[in-house]
Order: structure tokens, then C-alpha cells, then sequence
């Protein structure tokens, strides 16, 4: 029995949800009243006019997906039913921030830097009695102080990507070169876990204008989800592409998969019983990578199978201006004085690479 547009239409017209069902040819075949309030849309017109191209034109049969209605950040879950895509939106709450939060951070800030120096202080009595034990408990100190700081950081990016004031210092950026340089360097920390970092990217040059501290911000963090999946065996493959005026960023992973409702809940920053633990960044990654791409103009999809792996695919738009250059300046993956990738991935090394020689 097949299911009939008019049928799915009656399934959904009580939802308080926005419903579009749009058929292979990108029209609307049916909208639910609250899709009618929100969007102004009804059936026959045109779903270009309402959906964006990013999640018109990608393949997958069911993934979740960012966009904007108007001036506030959305989510559009679609899910394929024979030859009609159901497109649910969700506009996640905005609450105001908490007056006490900024001033918190900042006082949690301070104390990391009192620490940082009281852990320096250990580092130099270690040299000087050449006490082992006393080196495996500096470097779980080290670790644990990055992995503070990494909670800071995706705090305040999370603040800014919600109120919309998320700083943005563009200039040239290459993302092929920022793309490479990451994967190798992660690549080569996670080689003694069993697990495989592959870039490749189709032919051509990859520069755009973009902020390269956020852009690599964006890219650790979902490499960082897809290596909490993953395990011994896996593979996380990066691939980077030019699609029409725009770049795509995939990482698609082979590691456990993420089901349903966890997708939903990561994609808004919420926290799910696999994250739970505030140190490792309370399931902020994806909300970070999905506003930086957001900040871009772009746009950031999630699809996962259960026990199939995991795929993220960053739609970034080409930027060209006059002062774009043929020579983009090096990438340095610096964030606030520190090494990225030990702050980003501090939930998931060992403590061995955590020494006083891997920061000078």
C-alpha cells in the first residue's frame, strides 16, 4: 500500500510542529496549519522557496540539519517516506543568559591560570628530583587542566553562538591546507588507538574568506565527536569538495553511531547520558561546529545509522574578493596561546602526551 501525499498531510495536521512533505520534483504537497503560520507556504508552491539548498539536494534518506526562518536559527529534521521527504522544523528556545555567567567564567579563568602556574612550579621540582611517579601525576594535571579549559571555551563560543554575537575575523583562509594539517596531526595522536584519520579533496585550490581560528575550531569538534565513537578498527575519513558556490566538509566516521534522539540532543548542545561528564564539554561540539558554520553562512547536516557510523557534512559558501590571494598565509593550530588539538581532544588521549615539552 502506497502512501498518498494527502495521507500523510492528515497524519501531521494536528502536530504543533511545522510539517512540509515535498516530492522529487522540490514541491510542496502538503503543510501542516503550523507550517502554513510559520512559513506562508501551501501546497503546489515551490519548497526552493522555503528550504535551502543544502537540504534539498542532499542525498541522505533521513538526517537533521541546520537553516534559519528569517532571523532565528532552525532545525529541519527530514526523513524520506517512499518518494515524499517529510521536513519537520524545531526552533530551539532562546533563554536569555544567566547575568552571573560571564563574571563565572571569568573567575574560572583566573583559577585555571593559578593553577596552570602551580602545576609549572611541580614541573621544575619534577626535573630537578627526576621523580617518576611524581611525572604520571603532572601529566594527569596537565590534562585535566586542558580539559578545564576546553570547557571554558566551548562555554563562552556556545554564549556567543546563541545570542548571535559570536566574533568573526575573516581573512584568506585555504581550507584544503587547515583540512590536511588537522587530520595529520590528530591522524598521528590517535595511530596508537587503532584508529584511522584520512583526508582527501577533490582537485584544485580551496581558498575562501572565513575566520581560520574558527574554521579549525568547527573541524576539531566534530573530529572529536566522531573519534568518541569510535574504537580500535575505525576509520574517520575528511573529505573536502567544491559543489557549485560552495565547499562541503565531510567526516564521516565507521565507529558505533549515534541513534535518533541523540542526534536531535547534540544538535541543539544538550547534554546526553554518553556526555554527561562536564569535562568532556557537556555535548557542546556540534552546536560550536554547527554556529561557526552558521557565522560562515552556511550550514551544518547529521545523519547516523545506529551501529553504522556517522557522517557530518559542513556546507561553507565560496567567498572571493579582490584581496583574496593565490598565497593564503600559513595555518597555525593556536587557540588563546595553547595547542588546539591537546585542547580539543583532551577527553580522548592519554595523559602521556601531556608534558611540559608538548607546550613550549
Amino acid at each position: 500500500m502506497s502512501l498518498q501525499p494527502e495521507t500523510l498531510g492528515s497524519l501531521f495536521e494536528m502536530s504543533r510542529e511545522p510539517v512540509l512533505g515535498v516530492d522529487a520534483h522540490q514541491t510542496v504537497v502538503f503543510a501542516n496549519p503550523a507550517a502554513a503560520a510559520l512559513l506562508g507556504v501551501r501546497a503546489g508552491d515551490s519548497a526552493a522557496g522555503v528550504l535551502p539548498e543544502h537540504i534539498l539536494c542532499d542525498p541522505a534518506d533521513q538526517f537533521i540539519a541546520s537553516c534559519r526562518v528569517g532571523e532565528r536559527r532552525a532545525n529541519v529534521s527530514v526523513r524520506r517516506l517512499e518518494d515524499v521527504r517529510v521536513c519537520v522544523w524545531s526552533l530551539p528556545r532562546s533563554d536569555p543568559p544567566h547575568p552571573s555567567q560571564g563574571k563565572a567564567l571569568e573567575e574560572m579563568s583566573a583559577h585555571l591560570m593559578t593553577a596552570r602556574m602551580a602545576i609549572d612550579a611541580l614541573i621544575r621540582r619534577t626535573k630537578a628530583e627526576d621523580d617518576e611517579a611524581l611525572s604520571g601525576t603532572v601529566q594527569t594535571l596537565y590534562q585535566e587542566y586542558y580539559r578545564l579549559q576546553r570547557v571554558c571555551q566551548h562555554m563562552k563560543l556556545a554564549e556567543n553562538i546563541q545570542q548571535d554575537t559570536l566574533p568573526l575575523l575573516s581573512g584568506v583562509t585555504d581550507l584544503g591546507t587547515l583540512c590536511r594539517e588537522l587530520c595529520d596531526t590528530v591522524g598521528r595522536f590517535f595511530e596508537d588507538q587503532g584508529i584511522s584519520v584520512v583526508f582527501e579533496a577533490d582537485f584544485g585550490l580551496h581558498l575562501t574568506m572565513g575566520d581560520s581560528g574558527l574554521l579549525e575550531s568547527m573541524l576539531a569538534n566534530v573530529l572529536a565527536n566522531s573519534l568518541a565513537h569510535c574504537g580500535s578498527g575505525d576509520t574517520v575519513r575528511v573529505s573536502l569538495s567544491r559543489q557549485g558556490s560552495r565547499f562541503i566538509i565531510a567526516v564521516q566516521d565507521t565507529g558505533s553511531g549515534i541513534s535518533p534522539e541523540t542526534m536531535t540532543r547534540l544538535f541543539n548542545g544538550l547534554p546526553t547520558e554518553d556526555n554527561a561528564d562536564p569535562a568532556a564539554g557537556a555535548g557542546q561540539g556540534l552546536l560550536i561546529a554547527r554556529g561557526i558554520a552558521e557565522r560562515h553562512g552556511g550550514a551544518l547536516i547529521l545523519e547516523s545509522r545506529p551501529g553504522q557510523g556517522a557522517s557530518v557534512r559542513i556546507s561553507i559558501p565560496y567567498k572571493q574578493t579582490d584581496t583574496l590571494q593565490m598565497n593564503s598565509p600559513p595555518v597555525r593550530y593556536r587557540s588563546e596561546g595553547m595547542n588546539t588539538v591537546l585542547t580539543e581532544f583532551s577527553p580522548l588521549l592519554d595523559k602521556k602526551y601531556y608534558t611540559r615539552r608538548m607546550f613550549d
